[in-house]
């Protein structure tokens, strides 16, 4: 394997393990909101009510944003110009989303109105106070994004990476206190989330303040121009999901009560393996899919993401019920909600494959500043997604029929992406060589997986032994997955997949 390949396995790694921490208590948050909440008009006004906000920081947390902004700070790095270049980035971006952050909160009620049309008048009034409070939030988490980016572009990944970890401990402890303190644990949430993106910007601006000094300018370069010339393709081609799921969570407030909390629950067990493992696979790929090698690069990326994600989709299909009962079944969470989320689970877990592969392909074609074909998937994905949403409602099939439409649009979006790349061939090759290895593990991992349901069924387990088994299952499968693949890789299979590679 090249040096390259083994740097971008590498730089992966290291952010793949502070997004797993990320993941890890984000899953602790949502249970945190399951236990002392519930599944009521409640979750699902602060879910519309987070939803604006939220969306924002998947793009940025996510490293959705970032062919726009590390692009222009290379650049301004090669002509010793970064100071001015973060500055008039800093200051453009704080006044921009400033405004847009008042402009929420006078129009909280209108916006509502779209993202929720089927709210009883309760809940669409508490959704209105949510995005009301929640909506400066959108300051504090730009300026953490350029920040990011800034560190990026000196090829400083963890830092960054790391900040989400404590935003989403720092969540959890305003929650919990709250609820103890005053038994209201959504305003424990809102306290959480300010008092945790403040953090975000103390770490992020320390890391900074030692590469460069930091100030603030309103003035516009040539490196702010690049960045907001790039921004609305990059924003709409690499943001499929989350545009999806804002159009999926207004379509399912049609749904009735407890449809938007079931979809949002569940999604987040979608978003695991995608952020701990085919997001940092993305992210760190960027530079060097931009490079002269970047064929190796592309090759390996998408070899390494179907080794994966094909394993974790049977896992998450087939444990989808076991997984929402040991995570989210306790205090106000039923037993009937645990049964309905984990059907939106199994929906969603069938479009883990198209929109990891999606990604990658993405990914490929803003390193090389290909903007518009992103664009135009992500129109393909809009269209189908909410066509087949609206179908799906009206079948009655309520949060499944949301899931699923959202994994069949992924393939919709995923088609113009593979027709217009250069790299289809050496997509395919690595697609294939990669599957002919994940075969078998994934065979092993149903097994498992499904000795694990029918013990789960048949007998009482505490939950501490449900945990318990629960991970021997994963860490099994993970580690079946990394043994063959470093079985059947080595010394000449690595040498084959490169010369491959090379040779196309």
């Amino acid at each position: 394997m090249s040096d390259e390949s083994e740097v971008l396995i590498k730089g992966a790694g290291k952010v793949s393990f502070f997004i797993l921490l990320s993941r890890i208590t984000g899953l602790f948050r949502e249970m945190s909101i399951a236990i002392f909440i519930g599944a009521n008009y409640i979750t699902d006004a602060l879910f519309v009510g987070w939803a604006v906000p939220n969306t924002l920081r998947r793009f940025l947390a996510e490293g959705l944003v970032a062919p726009a902004f590390v692009p222009a700070f290379v650049k301004a790095k090669e002509d010793g110009k970064i100071k001015d270049a973060l500055s008039s980035s800093l200051g453009q971006i704080s006044l921009i989303t400033g405004i847009v952050s008042f402009v929420l909160i006078v129009f909280s009620d209108y916006i509502t109105a779209i993202l929720a049309p089927g709210f009883e008048e309760n809940a669409k009034d508490l959704s209105s106070f949510f995005i009301s409070t929640l909506s400066p939030y959108i300051l504090f988490i730009s300026v953490a994004t350029v920040l990011s980016a800034f560190l990026n572009s000196f090829y400083v990944f963890g830092v960054p990476a790391s900040t989400m970890f404590i935003f989403n401990v720092i969540n959890i402890a305003g929650i919990v206190s709250f609820y103890y303190l005053y038994r209201r644990p959504e305003l424990g949430f809102i306290f959480g989330v300010f008092l945790g993106v403040i953090f975000q910007n103390i770490i992020n601006l320390w890391s900074s303040s030692k590469i460069t000094r930091i100030g603030f300018t309103f003035r516009n370069t040539e490196y702010s121009k690049m960045i907001w010339t790039a921004i609305p393709a990059v924003i709409v081609g690499g943001a499929i999901y989350q545009i999806n799921f804002l159009v999926s969570r207004a379509i399912a407030s049609f749904g009735g009560e407890k449809t938007v909390s079931f979809i949002t629950y569940a999604s987040r067990f979608f978003e695991f393996p995608l952020g701990v493992f085919v997001y940092s696979i993305s992210y760190v790929a960027l530079p060097f899919l931009a490079g002269k090698k970047s064929t190796k690069s592309f090759s390996t990326s998408v070899y390494i993401t179907t080794l994966i994600i094909i394993p974790a989709t049977v896992g998450l299909f087939v444990l989808s019920e076991p997984i929402i009962n040991l995570v989210f079944g306790y205090g106000k969470f039923t037993a009937q909600d645990v049964v309905e989320t984990s059907k939106a689970l199994s929906m969603y877990s069938l479009g883990l494959l198209p929109v990891a592969i999606s990604r990658i392909l993405v990914s490929d074609f803003q390193a090389t500043r290909k903007l518009k074909v992103p664009v135009i998937a992500g129109v393909f994905s809009f269209v189908s997604n909410t066509v087949l949403c609206v179908i799906f409602i009206l079948l009655g099939m309520q949060h499944s029929g949301i899931a699923l439409a959202s994994s069949v649009s992924a393939l919709f979006g995923f088609i113009p992406l593979i027709v217009n790349s250069d790299k289809k061939e050496i997509f395919f090759r690595s697609f294939i060589d990669g599957l002919k290895i994940t075969l078998l593990p994934s065979l092993i991992t149903l097994l498992f997986c499904s000795g694990y349901i029918f013990l789960w069924k048949n007998y009482v387990f505490s939950r501490l032994l449900e945990f318990v088994l629960m991970m021997f299952v994963v860490v099994f499968s993970f580690a079946i997955t990394l043994f063959f693949a470093k079985l059947l890789t080595k010394n000449k299979s690595k040498d084959y997949l490169e010369a491959k590679v090379e040779n196309s």
